[in-house]
């Protein structure tokens, strides 16, 4: 199948790939059936594009791969809801947000991840009030020198 939209052209994708919202996204409604894939070769992030309203596009990451000793108890309503099995069937996300020229200060939605049932392709988005809904990715101590390869990796383009 095919999808045109402003951020990226014409994108290929198999319906088989299709991640299901039935309540879409909070703020998004309308955005209900979504694709996924990866926002470069060997990077943590990824663009989740809305397939209903092909203008919205998020980037969202693994929060584990950011936060080792994070936690999420998932409800038995929203496990029986997606089809849920076993915890092995969960895949979670979390939106990111990139300040507009400061990147050093991206941050995710720990308290709204979404969570998809990797057989099924069921999602919903769910709420984790112990999280903050703005939580850095990059330790203050570090974004200095985030800054600074960025800045070199932009000149060298």
């Amino acid at each position: 199948m095919e999808i045109s939209g402003t951020r990226f052209g014409k994108l290929e994708y198999d319906d088989q790939e299709t991640l299901h919202f039935k309540d879409g996204l909070l703020g998004f409604p309308l955005s209900q059936r979504f694709i996924l894939f990866p926002y470069a070769e060997e990077s943590p992030f990824f663009w989740l594009q809305s397939l209903d309203e092909p203008q919205i596009a998020f980037i969202v990451i693994n929060p584990f791969d950011f936060f080792q000793e994070l936690e999420f108890s998932i409800a038995d309503e929203d496990a029986h809801g997606l089809g849920l099995i076993t915890h092995d069937d969960a895949e979670i996300f979390t939106l990111v947000t990139i300040p507009e020229g400061k990147p050093e200060e991206m941050r995710t939605n720990l308290a709204g991840p979404l969570l998809v049932n990797a057989d099924n392709r069921q999602g919903k988005q769910v709420l984790m009030k112990h999280y903050s809904p703005r939580q850095p990715l990059i330790p203050e101590i570090l974004r200095g020198d985030f800054r600074q390869e960025i800045q070199k990796k932009l000149s060298t383009r």
